[in-house]
């Protein structure tokens, strides 16, 4: 897909969004609607198709209709990504290379930070990686803790920073850093009764759902003023046609939003990034957006790039995966489960095919673009309908051999 048909998008939340994790919500006491701490690419995806479909058809979605359905299914979509609106800067997940630990264990604030490299140090130790992969492990000894509020969104200058090169940094403030996470707020319902205008008495009309607040309030200060809290959007990329902005819903509970279409673009490639990359045939790929890879947590599509580039994975940093379902709106099914690698997966890779006009090539593709492996099986529709949900968004670092 090329980037010049991609238009920005921003989604202003008005309420707490709950994004579903599959879990069943019932009228057993106590049970509650939570919400993932981010919604997945395919919810926003659902939502820019859905609200395109409306728009081409008279606010109607046509029901039914094979050639609507596949032609929704073939936009592409990028994202979603953390927008804060104050500052008008980009949010994106923490790298898993990245190692916050305490300073002191009275400083809840502060933090050092050091990076993950791969290292030969435990060749003698027996794992079951696949493929020979290396462990990862801290560039120097470190005994210190790992610290519990750490951000889980890095703002874009300092993520571009470490993409850059990653270096030991002794006392770092965290709240400037980035975002430490979206707050979940928990909110208590009750059933009415349509006819008397009265609460429900049967059992489950007393809920309680627990959204995202896209709204934060000064850490710095204990009573501040609600003008100085700062705005959370969520931003993303997408060719679909029709769009417009308006008001829309998102999400379980069906919480209204409002779609404005942005001038923002998505950050390039740093200079730095690529010339490393060329001149040492060696990188990082980070994963902004949770990815599906038919081998779990490793990839193949990209390994063998249509650019000529072919990579060999050294190493990764992965968390455990996230797993994801759906409704399937055409067969009117439950989608199969997926284990995804989550976003902030790192993977350190070598370059063992491809020639300096190749590998610009594949910078240039791979950069902030879906990088998830195919679709198999009879009933996918695209091969590549992953990559047009938005699953997989690569970033790419440098990687120094120590």
């Amino acid at each position: 897909m090329r980037e010049k048909s991609l238009k920005t998008w921003l989604v202003e939340p008005r309420d707490p969004l709950v994004f579903r994790d599959g879990k069943p919500f019932t009228g057993v006491p106590g049970a509650r609607a939570k919400s993932v701490p981010f919604p997945y690419p395919s919810t926003l995806a659902g939502a820019v198709r859905t609200r395109s479909a409306v728009l081409q058809h008279g606010g109607i979605f046509p029901d039914g209709d094979e050639q609507v359905i596949r032609q929704i299914l073939s936009y592409q979509i990028v994202g979603p990504f953390l927008y804060d609106m104050k500052t008008d800067s980009l949010l994106l997940p923490a790298p898993r290379d990245a190692l916050f630990t305490y300073i002191e264990s009275s400083n809840e604030r502060e933090a050092r930070l050091v990076p993950l490299q791969p290292t030969r140090a435990f060749d003698d130790v027996q794992t079951n990686l696949p493929n020979g992969l290396q462990l990862v492990a801290p560039v120097e000894l470190t005994r210190a803790k790992r610290h519990p509020r750490a951000p889980r969104f890095w703002n874009w200058e300092h993520l571009e920073t470490w993409l850059k090169a990653p270096h030991v940094q002794e006392r770092i403030p965290l709240h400037d850093w980035g975002l430490e996470d979206l707050l979940l707020d928990f909110r208590t319902h009750v059933g009415i009764n349509s006819e008397t205008r009265t609460a429900k008495t049967e059992e489950g009309a007393l809920f309680q759902t627990g959204g995202l607040s896209f709204v934060r309030a000064p850490i710095k200060q204990h009573h501040a003023a609600l003008g100085e809290a700062s705005q959370f959007a969520l931003l993303i990329r997408t060719n679909a046609q029709p769009f417009e902005e308006g008001v829309g819903s998102l999400g379980g509970e069906r919480r209204v939003v409002f779609w404005r279409r942005s001038e923002v673009e998505l950050p390039t490639c740093p200079v730095e990034v690529r010339q490393q990359i060329a001149k040492h045939r060696r990188g990082r790929l980070v994963l902004a957006t949770p990815a599906f890879f038919q081998k779990g947590f490793l990839p193949t599509w990209v390994l063998n790039h249509p650019s000529g580039v072919k990579l060999h994975i050294v190493a990764a940093a992965v968390p455990r995966p996230v797993h994801i379902s759906g409704w399937d709106y055409e067969r009117r099914t439950p989608k199969p489960t997926r284990r995804l690698a989550p976003a902030g997966s790192v993977y350190f890779f070598e370059i063992i095919n491809g020639n300096t006009a190749a590998i610009e090539q594949f910078i240039e593709a791979i950069w902030m673009q879906p990088v998830s492996d195919d679709q198999d099986g009879p009933d996918c529709r695209y091969s590549d309908q992953h990559r047009r949900d938005g699953f997989g968004v690569a970033l790419l670092g440098t990687w120094s051999k120590t």
